[in-house]
């Protein structure tokens, strides 16, 4: 498949170049990768039903709930909207483009729009897993449930420095059942939102999890192995 790309340094100068402003704003160097014709159409599709999803917060988003609420159901736009071509979707100059030529003020307004612009981090630029899109998209990845008849349901689940913390900086990006099974176990509530053990004690949890790692491939272990062994860890936490 054919894509678009842009470089980090690239990206950088355009959004610096439109936030000076002036008359003249330096126009995107777009690069392309792969093969094929280039069929963009999605992206139109995608900001239609983003901007659907914007419209229930006129006023902007106010607190963490709404925050949640905001990516639990953009996660799910993204990731079934996007096609699932690998080559593209693992690279982090398709999400800077994405994030960059066509969906910045989606990235403003979610992180409040800032009079001096949001931190370019949150475009992916010098640091890739905290593009906004890319983000969404991993949020729905990791918690997909192909057994499920809606098999997005576990995206809403979840707090995003949850996800952020103890998900893809932990590195379960290729290990979705222990993922899942972390998931479950700290929000096991018909509240979502309403974690099991409280911040220090997940805290601690991942970090005997990550231990776990040199000697489980957890990446081979069905969900209900995962979910015993996260089990038998939080016992040991809970009682400490």
């Amino acid at each position: 498949m054919r894509y678009s790309t842009i470089t980090g340094a690239d990206a950088n100068a355009f959004l610096t170049s439109r936030r000076i402003g002036g008359d003249v704003v330096a126009e995107p160097a777009i690069r392309e990768r792969g093969d094929g014709a280039l069929d963009e159409g999605y992206v139109v599709a995608l900001r239609e039903a983003l901007c659907g999803l914007r419209s229930q917060w006129p006023d902007g988003i106010k607190n963490d709930r709404e925050r949640n609420m905001f990516e639990g159901q953009a996660a799910r736009l993204v990731h079934s909207m996007i096609p699932a071509e690998p080559v593209m979707l693992s690279d982090p100059e398709f999400w800077l483009w994405l994030s960059v030529v066509h969906f910045s003020e989606l990235v403003e307004w979610r992180y409040g729009n800032p009079a001096v612009g949001t931190k370019l981090a949150n475009y992916g630029i010098g640091a890739r897993n905290e593009n906004l899109l890319f983000r969404l998209w991993l949020r729905a990845e990791l918690t997909l449930d192909e057994a499920a008849q809606d098999r997005y349901h576990l995206v809403h689940a979840g707090q995003i420095d949850f996800y952020r913390s103890h998900l893809f900086r932990q590195g379960y990006a290729n290990a979705r059942n222990f993922a899942r099974a972390l998931l479950r176990f700290q929000y096991p509530s018909a509240d979502k939102n309403s974690p099991n053990l409280k911040i220090d004690q997940i805290r601690t949890l991942v970090k005997r999890l990550r231990r776990l790692r040199s000697n489980l491939f957890l990446e081979i272990l069905p969900e209900e192995e995962c979910r015993a062994v996260i089990e038998a860890e939080a016992a040991v936490v809970m009682v400490e």
